[in-house]
């Protein structure tokens, strides 16, 4: 086996996990010891990707075109202003799903997304946003953007590498690229894989790569971008209360002060986000 990123040939069998779609079907988790990334090969059992997606898209038909703003984006929209020091007059957020985050920024601004699913892509539209209902690979865009967005996208991708090829030619330059992804070098999944705990993330073959830190940074930088700001969130999934209401509430607040504390420089938590400006 060749590392699908560095193509490296250090590559060893680390884990076979189960696939929570596929119940029959088990996936080897690969990683590679020279770019210290890991993956799942998508084509060791035959299954339809594109076919998955649309169904985990439907089975939330409660999605609605009303929308109302959350602390969570309100969060990212602050950070990107900070680093940008400056209102972004383009906008493209890949997988935007029904458009959340670009709804949170001015409709003076020109807001696009990147969504594969016809169900979420109807929704967005419906809320006046312009939405590229297909792969970010096969359009030809016209236009470079000022901050360009992918939230839990590149995990999923049968060839993230031309993704973040297309990516990098399409960011103005001092235009800022956020990218946030499931992190394995986190203190999380390491003890929960050392108590034989399956990661939630580990969910093949919806989830297929796990960049390491190192090699995402170094392939951003030969596209002149650099890493201006990063940090680690529990992501708000962290909740042993759940069940007990009143906890579970004063919990998730507490968290939330935790997620924006000093703490979040370390990789205790599995959630990674990346700032990177273009400074060619």
């Amino acid at each position: 086996m060749i590392c699908k990123f560095c193509n490296n040939s250090d590559v060893i069998r680390s884990k076979s996990i189960n696939s929570p779609f596929y119940p029959e079907k088990n996936y080897i988790l690969y990683e590679c010891k020279h770019c210290l990334s890991r993956f799942f090969n998508v084509h060791q059992h035959d299954v339809s990707i594109n076919e998955m997606y649309e169904k985990l898209a439907l089975s939330k038909k409660n999605l609605s075109i009303t929308f109302l703003k959350t602390q969570y984006w309100e969060d990212q929209k602050r950070y990107i202003l900070q680093i940008l020091n400056k209102t972004p007059k383009l906008i493209l957020d890949v997988g935007c799903r029904t458009g959340d985050f670009l709804m949170h920024f001015n409709d003076a601004i020109i807001r696009e997304g990147v969504e594969i699913s016809n169900y979420c892509t109807e929704i967005a539209n419906k809320r006046g946003l312009k939405i590229y209902n297909k792969n970010l690979e096969s359009i030809n865009f016209n236009k470079k953007y000022d901050l360009v967005s992918a939230y839990n996208i590149l995990e999923h991708l049968i060839d993230p590498l031309s993704f973040l090829d297309k990516l990098s030619s399409i960011i103005n330059k001092n235009g800022l690229l956020v990218i946030l992804i499931p992190t394995h070098e986190s203190l999380r999944e390491k003890l929960l894989m050392r108590f034989h705990k399956r990661w939630h993330m580990y969910v093949p073959p919806e989830h297929l790569n796990f960049f390491s830190t190192r090699f995402l940074d170094s392939y951003l930088n030969k596209y002149n971008f650099k890493l201006i700001k990063r940090y680690y969130s529990s992501g708000g999934i962290f909740n042993p209360f759940k069940r007990i209401p009143v906890i579970n509430a004063l919990f998730n607040k507490f968290m939330y002060f935790v997620d924006k504390s000093f703490i979040n420089r370390l990789p205790i938590f599995d959630h990674l986000f990346s700032y990177y400006k273009k400074i060619e």
